[in-house]
């Protein structure tokens, strides 16, 4: 058997005895959390239980007052939601962080833009809209999201529409969870 302490090195994701605090307000109390490498795991529970505290705690977006993170067996310290992601972390929030007024490839590239090849990128920033279109529609596909448009703007979407746009844009880019 192995000690609750103990990290497992099979496991994609491991968090022991994770507490966070606002005031006299205990948010998160030695929350334990692990993650298989292929796993879907879904976090439910009463309003107010933690699951937000416990999933921006993994994803970088609120640093926990005690406890440990493992990824891959290996301990980490993310201080921003840009350290999980280097890291190949991608967090899909409850409120979903799109750009109404974008299309749905300028979603999917947001903050991780395609250059043009050659001087067209290296100097004068132009984007490969046709690239990313191309990429972002492969990986709707791929997911089996159906939309009337890649160039579709975010705000003329469905609410799951949208939810999906969010997924897809994570798991394109998650390196690893």
């Amino acid at each position: 058997m192995t000690p609750a302490f103990a990290t497992v090195p099979s496991l994609a994701m491991q968090a022991i005895g994770l507490t966070k605090h606002y005031g006299q307000v205990v948010a998160m109390d030695g929350a334990d959390f692990e993650l298989a490498r292929g796993e879907i795991l879904a976090v439910v529970g009463d309003n107010g239980a933690g699951k937000s505290t416990l999933i921006k705690a993994l994803a970088g977006a609120l640093i926990p007052d005690s406890g440990q993170i493992y990824l891959d067996g290996e301990p980490v310290r993310f201080s921003s939601p840009l350290d999980a992601r280097l890291a190949g972390v991608e967090t899909v929030y409850q409120e979903l962080a799109v750009a109404t007024q974008l299309d749905i490839a300028q979603n999917m590239f947001l903050g991780r833009e395609v250059r043009k090849p050659g001087v067209l990128g290296a100097f004068l920033w132009q984007l490969d809209k046709k690239r990313m279109r191309q990429q972002a529609a492969e990986q709707m596909h791929s997911l089996g999201v159906r939309v009337q448009s890649i160039r579709q703007t975010i705000e003329t979407l469905s609410g799951g529409q949208r939810q999906a746009v969010a997924v897809a844009r994570a798991a394109a880019w998650a390196a690893r969870l």
